[in-house]
């Protein structure tokens, strides 16, 4: 009788066990959805930019609702390659591919790993500055912008302010609440690697 009494027992564990295990699995994968969002960072910071001379990609690769699919090695201007690997968060917005320097990456990293990034169009072939989107705000004691995309851009220790026909504003913080609303061009120096003017779009 005992011995039967512990058969029994021994089955029920071995069942709870069994769907626990089950159970586990199927809430830890969760819907696709669910990862992509676990996914996105938090801030987009941008610590690494370069121009891209040579990318190498698998057929796939490309961003979708702003994951990676695919892989690609970019070969950089200041001879780094960096890997982006399938699920990192990103943005592909460059057209040409193929020609050097018709790309520029900007990203975050830790250690050789990319955190986030932007692959976007050059200003041009030899160009080496590129404009961003309007600055909105300045954290990190002024030495960060926030641009109007979330992106987060280091900026230059007095950074110029242009506005034709218009007086000089006293400060960048200035500048911004006048003509963050029409808008800034924000102009990125790719040798410096900051913002190193605004200029007000209206």
């Amino acid at each position: 009788m005992r011995q039967l009494s512990s058969w029994r027992t021994w089955a029920a564990i071995g069942v709870l066990l069994v769907l626990a295990t089950v159970v586990q699995l199927i809430t830890s994968r969760g819907p696709r959805g669910d990862d992509e969002v676990s996914l996105q960072p938090t801030e987009r910071r941008v610590e690494a930019i370069a121009s891209v001379m040579m990318i190498q990609s698998s057929e796939a690769f490309g961003v979708i609702e702003g994951i990676t699919v695919g892989s690609a090695t970019l070969t950089l201007d200041d001879g780094r390659a960096v890997n982006i690997v399938r699920d990192t968060p990103g943005e592909v917005n460059c057209a040409d591919r193929t020609t050097p320097a018709a790309c520029v990456l900007l990203a975050d990293l830790l250690g050789d790993g990319v955190v986030w990034y932007a692959l976007v169009n050059a200003d041009g072939p030899a160009a080496r500055t590129l404009a961003l989107p309007t600055l909105v705000d300045m954290v990190d004691g002024g030495d960060t912008g926030v641009l109007e995309n979330g992106w987060h851009v280091p900026l230059t220790n007095g950074v110029v302010r242009t506005c034709a026909g218009a007086p000089r504003s006293r400060t960048l913080r200035a500048f911004i609440d006048s003509y963050s609303e029409t808008g800034i061009t924000t102009v990125l120096d790719l040798d410096r690697d900051e913002v190193v003017e605004v200029i007000c779009d209206g």
